[in-house]
């Protein structure tokens, strides 16, 4: 039987009233919010953004950051019909030769609706994304973030892999150049893209694409070293990166360990 551990010790999950749960599980989700606020705050800081956040933040941001309003309720209730998005398909395949550029294409059970995520093979110190959302084939909005510095999409990618937290993908220029928020929560999120000219698309992703997507972008960006004797072999035919590097989990639980990222004692 489950058990939830409590001040009061461990207690089975069906002993617990339904009012107790929902009170708990909104108080672990506020603690993690609290947590990511604080990192995000630091990332402002490092990138001299804190001075201009009440001047040039969208007043979202500037709320959130203030602690106003819970930004995961927020963007819920403003896009509240996001499409889900369920399968996806990678170009080129594993195995088969690289190109310039990598895709991937992200779309509902009808197809109706598609975000592609192209990303450039050749990243160095910098890389960059760019997301398309496309709505019947018809009308497609486009976010392009670039460049994306290593230490942002190694820390993006740690934070892809909970089960709940916000997690920001930008650029040094913050706000004032497209960016991209997942909102994850018990595995599935909900994914918003921002542009300062004005325009906004948002849809929904289950666990497995969450997943799928992250183990993707971490073969690109991050390829794992190749064995010594298969470098021949590679110069010869170069093929898309190699399986997921799974210790991509290991270095998440060690981010989410380290002191900061723990909300400060109460007064």
């Amino acid at each position: 039987m489950a058990e939830l551990h409590t001040e009061q010790g461990r207690t089975p999950l069906d002993e617990i009233p339904v009012e107790e749960l929902i009170r708990l599980t909104r108080e672990f989700t506020r603690r993690i919010t609290d947590q990511d606020r604080q990192r995000l705050a630091v990332d402002l800081r490092e990138s001299g953004h804190q001075n201009t956040l009440k001047i040039t933040a969208p007043l979202t941001l500037q709320q959130f950051f203030s602690g106003e309003i819970d930004l995961d309720t927020e963007l819920a209730r403003r896009f509240a019909n996001a499409p889900l998005l369920s399968h996806v398909r990678f170009f080129p395949k594993p195995g088969q030769r690289l190109v310039r550029q990598a895709n991937a294409i992200l779309a509902s059970q009808d197809d109706s609706t598609i975000v592609t995520v192209d990303a450039d093979l050749e990243t160095g110190p910098e890389a960059s994304l760019e997301f398309t959302f496309t709505l019947f084939s018809a009308l497609g909005l486009r976010f392009r973030l670039d460049p994306l510095v290593t230490v942002d999409r190694r820390r993006w990618l740690d934070m892809l892999d909970r089960n709940n937290g916000i997690a920001f993908l930008w650029t040094r220029d913050r706000w004032e150049q497209p960016y991209v928020i997942f909102v994850i929560r018990e595995g599935f999120a909900r994914v918003y893209a921002f542009s300062p000219l004005g325009f906004e698309a948002a849809v929904r992703m289950t666990p497995d694409l969450v997943r799928e997507l992250a183990d993707w972008l971490e073969n690109i960006w991050f390829p794992v070293e190749p064995p010594a004797d298969a470098v021949a072999d590679m110069e010869r035919s170069p093929t898309l990166a190699q399986p997921p590097d799974r210790s991509r989990l290991q270095r998440a639980a060690q981010f989410m360990a380290r002191p900061e990222a723990s909300p400060p004692p109460p007064p």
